[in-house]
C-alpha cells in the first residue's frame, strides 16, 4: 500500500472513529478546529517566510515527493517547527553552544536549520530523505547566510560526526527509523550529546527506557535528554571491575 493510501486510510479511521463516540457534532467541531488552525499555521510560516526571505511553509505531504527509502511509510509529512517551541526548547540546554555541531533529523526545509543559527552552534548538518526538501533547504540557508550542509539522505543511513552534538529531531518519523537512528547515535557517541525532540509521540515507546538516556527536560511539546557515554555508563568500581551507573 502506498504512503498516500495509507494516509487516507488513517483519516478516514480517524473521522470514523469520532463520528461513532461524537456523532456529526464532534466531526464539524473536528473540521472547525483544523480550519482555524490551518488558517493560523499559514499565517506564522508567512510572517517568518517574509522576514527572512525564505520559502519553509507547510505542510507538504509526502505523496508530492520522489522519496526512494523503503522507511517512506514510517515518516511524517514536512511542517516547519514553531520558532517559540523550538527557541524554548533550546534554551534549555545549559552550554555554551559555541563549542556544538546542530544536527537536525528530518530536517525538510531547513527551518531549524536558521533557528539554530540565533544559538551560534560551530556547525549545521541537516539530514532529509526528500531531494525536493533537501534542495529548498539548501537554497533557504544560503538565502539567510546559514553554512549548513545539507545531506539528501535516509535519517537510519546518516553516520552522526565526532564532537559535541545537539540532534535534534521535529517528530519526523516511527520506531522503525527511530530506533535504529538512536541506536546508531547511542552507540557511536563519544563527546557531550543532548537530544531535542519536538512534538515528542514516540517518546515512550523509543525514548524512555534507554539507560543511556537522561531526562533533562520533559514538556507537553518538547523534551530534552543528555546522552551518557559508555565511560559514563560503565564506570571501574571499587575492586577495579565495571559496574553501571
Amino acid at each position: 500500500m502506498s504512503y498516500l493510501a495509507r494516509r487516507v486510510r488513517e483519516r478516514l479511521r480517524k473521522i470514523t472513529e469520532r463520528f461513532l463516540s461524537e456523532g456529526f457534532k464532534g466531526v464539524a467541531d473536528r473540521i472547525l478546529h483544523h480550519i482555524r488552525w490551518a488558517r493560523g499555521f499559514r499565517e506564522r510560516d508567512a510572517q517568518f517566510d517574509k522576514a527572512l526571505g525564505v520559502d519553509t511553509k507547510g505542510p507538504v505531504g509526502l505523496w508530492h515527493l520522489s522519496i526512494r527509502s523503503d522507511n517512506v511509510g514510517d515518516a511524517t509529512r514536512y511542517e516547519g517547527v514553531h520558532p517559540s517551541i523550538f527557541r524554548e526548547a533550546l534554551r534549555e540546554i545549559p552550554e555554551d553552544l559555541g563549542g556544538f555541531t546542530f544536527v537536525d533529523l528530518g530536517c525538510g526545509k531547513g527551518r531549524a536549520l536558521l533557528l539554530a543559527k540565533e544559538f551560534g552552534f560551530a556547525k549545521f548538518i541537516g539530514v532529509e530523505f526528500a531531494p525536493e526538501l533537501a534542495a529548498v533547504a539548501r537554497k533557504n540557508c544560503e538565502r539567510a547566510g546559514v553554512e549548513a550542509t545539507v545531506l539528501a539522505q535516509d535519517a537510519a543511513q546518516f553516520a552522526f560526526p565526532s564532537g559535541n552534538l545537539v540532534v535534534y529531531l521535529f517528530n519526523p518519523f516511527g520506531p522503525t527509523v527511530m530506533n535504529p537512528v538512536l541506536d546508531n547515535l547511542l552507540g557511536t557517541i563519544n563527546a557531550k550529546c543532548y537530544v531535542v525532540y519536538v512534538n515528542p509521540t514516540r517518546r515512550q515507546q523509543c525514548f524512555d527506557n534507554r539507560s543511556e538516556l537522561r531526562l533533562l527536560r520533559g514538556e507537553p511539546g518538547y523534551a530534552i535528554w543528555t546522552v551518557a557515554s559508555r565511560r559514563e555508563l560503565f564506570m571501574p568500581d571499587v575492586d577495579g571491575g565495571a559496574a553501571a551507573i
